[in-house]
């Protein structure tokens, strides 16, 4: 469904539900990670791309009763009631209620909200539905009640109501490549000074998302678990961050205790592929690239940990079929890879990994 016939669509869902058209409605992309993952947090680089086809819609109206924020998902085919004083309750409606507690608290108090969310981007595939959830929702309220707000200063919001009241200690990616992200490009992105360079694709190959068929939530897997090595790595080698540190101190972290100096070689790692695959995409190099993306799999794998025996069977399998390299994207423990294969071969590529992989599907074609 492409961006106008979503914003069609929620405006439709939202009418049938609440008997009267919205005043606002608002859309963000998902996103899908080239390079650099879990380095968002450690201040490092990423290159991740916002979707064309897969995204969230939000529509708003003034509401009902003041304080009241009245929400319908059409993704969860359930309506919620939230108060606008409430504490997350570990409900999809709590991104929504944190949203509006950010921008527009004060005025909601007063007129109350009312809210439909429609999305088909897939839950727990790694490209990101939660940000692109957040800044669809700060963009319909902030329009809403006419409240000006850059693109980053939207990202930055949904940074902190993903860190501060969902309570996922994530870096900013997700929502910078959502808010400031252009679809179909590439954002090279330096996450601790935000400095960004967006970069068009490969004219003659394309990145293909595919899903391994199994799910992650976050909240619930081992990334809570990574940021706290991370900042552990970062303390016992006397460091802000670890994105402090370059492939000079690979022997430094070499002497720190498992599996520390595995966490911190795979952020040197993931940040030298990062800014090498800014090159290769700058220079049309899509044969480097794929290397790339070959490398920073196996430190995923290896160094990180974050990758499951089906994403790495897929991965492998992507790259026999004819991919020039294949990763897991995302925040890992699942979810999907991200491949890049010769615009000629994509139909018989897709269809040569779908009939290997029986949970497999194709997201995305960008």
């Amino acid at each position: 469904m492409s961006g106008p016939d979503q914003l069609q669509a929620v405006a439709a869902a939202f009418e049938a539900h609440f008997g009267t058209a919205p005043q606002v409605v608002a859309s963000a992309p998902g996103r899908v990670n080239l390079l650099g993952e879990h380095t968002d947090y450690n201040g490092g680089y990423v290159l991740p791309i916002a979707l064309k086809h897969l995204s969230v819609a939000v529509a708003v109206s003034r509401g009902a009763v003041p304080g009241v924020i009245e929400a319908w998902s059409d993704t969860f085919h359930e309506a919620e009631t939230r108060a606008i004083g409430e504490a997350r309750a570990g409900r999809w409606s709590d991104y929504l209620l944190g949203c509006v507690k950010a921008v527009a608290e004060a005025q909601v108090a007063e007129t109350g909200l009312r809210a439909a969310v429609i999305t088909n981007l897939p839950l727990g595939a790694g490209l990101s539905s939660s940000a692109a959830l957040e800044v669809a929702s700060l963009r319909a309220v902030t329009r809403l009640y006419g409240i000006e707000m850059s693109p980053q200063e939207i990202a930055i919001a949904a940074r902190a109501v993903e860190n501060d009241f969902v309570g996922m200690p994530c870096g900013i990616m997700d929502q910078f490549t959502s808010s400031v992200g252009q679809p179909g490009a590439a954002l090279f992105l330096d996450t601790r000074t935000l400095a960004f360079t967006p970069v068009p694709g490969f004219a003659e190959h394309r990145f293909v998302v595919v899903h391994s068929g199994v799910s992650h939530q976050l909240t619930d897997s081992g990334y809570a678990t990574r940021v706290a090595e991370c900042n552990a790595a970062s303390a016992a080698l006397d460091v802000e961050m670890l994105s402090d540190l370059g492939p000079g101190d690979l022997a430094r972290i070499g002497a720190i205790p498992e599996p520390l100096n595995r966490r911190a070689r795979h952020i040197v790692t993931d940040n030298r592929l990062t800014r090498e695959g800014l090159v290769a995409l700058q220079q049309g190099d899509a044969v480097a690239f794929g290397r790339l993306m070959i490398a920073s799999h196996a430190s995923e794998r290896d160094d990180y940990e974050i990758t499951v025996p089906e994403t790495d069977a897929l991965v492998a399998a992507a790259v026999d079929a004819g991919a020039l390299g294949a990763r897991q994207t995302g925040g890992g423990f699942g979810g999907a890879i991200v491949a890049l294969v010769p615009r000629a071969q994509v139909e018989d590529w897709c269809a040569a990994i779908t009939a290997q992989f029986a949970h497999a599907r194709v997201l995305a074609v960008t």
